[in-house]
């Protein structure tokens, strides 16, 4: 068995990419096998969810931040940071 699929890693956080390459933009990661979308809310904080719109699956790495929230590239649906 693979470390990575121990369901308890999935408790902690990890550091996988630098703030400041999140000012660029939203970021697409993979991490423990599963796809995430980074970004940087209003406030200047990170934010990661799902790297999927729960209405079309479309993709939110592709979308783009506005007011803090990560917007879907596909109807326009908005995001926080709690998803």
């Amino acid at each position: 068995m693979l470390v990575t699929q121990q369901p308890v890693l999935r408790r902690f956080w990890y550091p996988v990419i630098p703030v400041s390459a999140l000012e660029a933009g939203p970021q697409a990661f993979t991490l423990l096998k599963t796809p995430l979308v980074l970004w940087l809310n209003e406030l200047g904080q990170p934010c990661a969810v799902l790297d999927r719109c729960c209405h079309r699956s479309a993709q939110l790495s592709k979308g783009v931040v506005c007011n803090g929230h990560i917007r879907c590239p596909y109807h326009g649906w908005e995001f926080d940071g709690s998803g």
